[in-house]
């Protein structure tokens, strides 16, 4: 059974989505058997009195509860996490919504059930999207990739806005996550994952089942919130207390694969347990992200994917080339993101030329080159 856990605010939001979900649950679902609404909604909305009598007209199962707001935003996280309480003894799987995502596939229900039969132990995640970045080769035919820098996280496309967690998994690890983007969350768990114990415990799915609803005045640049609460988490996200608290989560889930594991069964590797690529597969790998950006003229996503190849490669002339190109022809796209900026201090911006550097200039490569190396060569140097 699927518990979807739905944070939902009516008063003062322009994007108030709520029936618009439960609606396409109707249209969508095989059986409204298999799943549960959980809802939270807050003491301070007025509106809440007067609409919770709706909840009754659905022929699934919709529970809520009405607590304090808190921070209201960045504390979405919390309120599915108290609507963890009310899940029904036989859910065994979770997802957590705002109220501006719907069911847009048939038999959606069936479709994440089938995905929860995979591990014994019931520890796992299910995504509904390839990970980032979407201009690597093999986005959706090798959909599991953790050869990202966590520092850019807050520019990576496409981030999965809607996992979908065993309920064992979100119980071991005390709920969902320490910011409102359960998706980057997520994210990092998988990282740490597999970066400190050799774990891939994610299924994805073919297509996204449930999806969010993008609204300009709230979801993009030109929303206040841009800057303010979504400002707040990737600072917070871009800092070791975040981070070594996912890594603590990650090690206790690892800590659960193990402990599950059978005694004539400890000889072997626990399921989801993945050998990591050589030095020389994983420069491959890496590489291939970035032209991969380059093919699809993405110059700034192209300078951040061939900067990370030297990170880590420091000699790779590829790299060193196609990164000193870029830097000569798109001076402008040298602004980092904040979680670059903030949580990777031994590499500085870079910065701006006072005149335009020409495209064909031998002289332009030869400095942007010469600056490229000089970052990678820092960044060696400070390991």
């Amino acid at each position: 059974m699927i518990a979807l856990l739905v944070t939902s605010r009516i008063e003062d939001n322009p994007n108030w989505g709520l029936p618009n979900l439960l609606d396409s649950l109707v249209e969508q679902s095989a059986n409204y058997q298999n799943f549960e609404v959980l809802v939270k909604f807050d003491t301070c909305d007025s509106k809440v009195a007067g609409y919770l009598p709706e909840l009754k007209k659905y022929p699934f199962a919709v529970k809520h509860l009405v607590e304090p707001r808190g921070r209201g935003y960045i504390d979405i996280h919390i309120g599915y996490t108290r609507a963890m309480m009310l899940a029904d003894e036989r859910v065994t799987v979770m997802g957590a919504y705002a109220d501006d995502f719907v069911a847009t596939r048939p038999h959606w229900d069936t479709t994440v059930l089938a995905e929860t039969k995979q591990f014994e132990d019931d520890i796992y995640i299910i995504h509904q999207r390839p990970h980032p970045c979407y201009y690597r080769p093999g986005f959706h035919e090798q959909p599991f990739y953790p050869h990202f820098n966590l520092d850019h996280i807050d520019a990576m496309a496409i981030v999965d806005e809607g996992p979908f967690w065993s309920r064992k998994l979100l119980e071991i690890c005390g709920g969902l996550g320490h910011v409102s983007f359960t998706d980057v969350w997520t994210v990092f768990l998988q990282w740490y994952l597999y970066h400190d114990f050799g774990i891939n415990r994610t299924r994805f799915l073919k297509e996204p089942q449930i999806h969010r609803v993008l609204h300009d005045a709230v979801d993009t640049r030109q929303a206040d919130r841009w800057d303010s609460d979504r400002r707040i988490n990737f600072e917070f996200i871009a800092g070791d207390f975040y981070r070594n608290m996912v890594k603590k989560q990650a090690r206790n889930i690892a800590l659960n694969i193990l402990a599950e594991q059978r005694v004539e069964d400890t000889l072997r590797a626990p399921q989801g347990s993945l050998t990591p690529p050589t030095a020389a597969e994983l420069e491959q790998i890496m590489l291939a992200t970035a032209m991969g950006a380059d093919e699809r003229s993405e110059p700034k996503d192209s300078i951040r994917e061939y900067r990370q190849v030297l990170r880590r490669f420091p000699n790779n002339i590829t790299a060193q080339h196609r990164l000193a190109t870029l830097l000569a022809n798109h001076a402008d796209e040298e602004e980092l993101s904040v979680a670059e900026t903030l949580a990777t201090p031994p590499i500085q911006p870079r910065q701006k030329p006072s005149k335009l550097l020409l495209p064909n200039s031998s002289s332009a490569l030869k400095n942007a080159l010469a600056k490229s190396l000089a970052i990678a060569s820092h960044h060696n140097l400070s390991k």
